[in-house]
């Protein structure tokens, strides 16, 4: 019997060795740490880089932040405007608030949960093209509402994604387990992608190895435009709805004293020009126009970058999702376009920032 339990022992000992190292890595990661102990930090001043693998609180961490931060400068949308870096801005008083919303109707909850001390002066609204399509949001999809309710840190279930993360080679564990202080989560220590104290976003690895991407050569993209699917659903007319929905938003940020700019963000160039020849996407030309007739009223901008014909392939993530070089150049062509934003963008940061960096989705480093 002793000799049996023994070679069990020895059976499992290896089994178990396992476990306690991926145990270590969770541990050493911070992915247990919850949302609140980072916005605590966040708001406290202290460095903190924040992105978890195995669990999406994204909306309810931005919540908590803009919350206690009481931003001047807002912005607000979905991941596609969580590229706007405060280093963009003269204006200090600034929070990305990107990826807190997932629908247009969401924008305005959003803000009313939030204290009235908080609510900012500027708001910047980033306006994804499907919104207004009736195929994509108009089948039920768009909810009534939404809680800022959260998914708790599970600790078997994150040693078991590890492991099936590390075996499908997206992290190495000496990265995790020698990551730089003030980081937090897997995929900040994993990958180097999470959000920066202003909120806004770095997509980490994929930045200097795009070619780990799920859209390279945008061929997932190109084959959503073929079967008009997953955002690229066809349409030749806005949806009432959608309309009405913002607005309603426009008509509360006036009486809040908000002022609001509207950006509606890029596609990849090729992406776009693929849209174009297939067909069946009469929407996009509409929308612009719709919301600035909205906008008027109230002296509010509305900026349509849909197309950049001045930015390549290479800057974007994926077919829908520019990197940091073409934000920046969005929001330097902002600078000189809009009045609503007049004095608060750093044009000089943004000049030296686009010089040539080697690197289609980076920055230039700016001393």
């Amino acid at each position: 019997m002793k000799h049996f339990l023994s070679s069990i022992a020895l059976f499992f000992l290896p089994i178990l060795a396992v476990i306690g190292l991926f145990c270590g890595v969770i541990y050493t990661s911070g992915e247990w740490y919850t949302e609140e102990a980072v916005a605590e930090k966040v708001l406290a001043g202290e460095p903190a880089f924040f992105g978890l693998a195995y669990r999406d609180n994204t909306r309810y961490y931005k919540h908590l932040v803009a919350g206690g931060k009481a931003a001047d400068l807002l912005v607000l949308g979905t991941s596609r405007s969580m590229q706007f870096h405060s280093e963009f801005f003269t204006n200090k008083s600034f929070y990305n608030a990107g990826g807190a919303s997932s629908y247009v109707n969401e924008f305005q909850f959003f803000l009313e949960q939030l204290p009235e001390i908080a609510l900012p002066s500027t708001l910047l609204l980033v306006m994804d093209q499907y919104f207004f399509n009736e195929n994509w949001v108009g089948t039920g999809s768009m909810p009534d509402g939404f809680d800022y309710n959260h998914y708790d840190f599970s600790p078997f279930g994150a040693v078991m994604e590890s492991m099936r993360s590390w075996a499908r080679g997206r992290y190495r564990i000496r990265d995790v387990l020698f990551h730089p202080p003030n980081q937090y989560g897997m995929a900040a220590t994993g990958r180097g992608s999470g959000f920066y104290t202003d909120g806004s976003y770095s997509y980490g690895r994929l930045l200097d190895h795009p070619e780990e991407g799920t859209d390279v050569g945008f061929h997932d993209s190109f084959d959503r435009i073929a079967r008009g699917v997953n955002r690229f659903e066809y349409g030749d007319t806005l949806y009432p709805k959608s309309l009405q929905v913002v607005e309603q938003l426009l008509e509360w940020c006036h009486s809040q004293g908000i002022q609001v700019v509207m950006v509606i963000p890029p596609y990849a160039p090729s992406v776009y020009q693929r849209m174009m020849e297939q067909g069946g996407y009469g929407y996009l030309s509409q929308i612009a126009p719709a919301l600035t007739q909205l906008a008027a009223p109230y002296g509010y901008e509305v900026f349509d970058f849909t197309f950049m014909p001045d930015t390549s392939d290479a800057g974007y993530l994926d077919g829908y999702h520019g990197g940091d070089r073409v934000y920046a150049q969005l929001t330097l062509q902002l600078a000189e376009t809009s009045q609503l934003l007049a004095g608060q963008i750093n044009t000089d940061y943004l000049t030296k920032a686009l010089a040539d960096s080697g690197n289609p989705l980076r920055l230039a480093s700016v001393q």
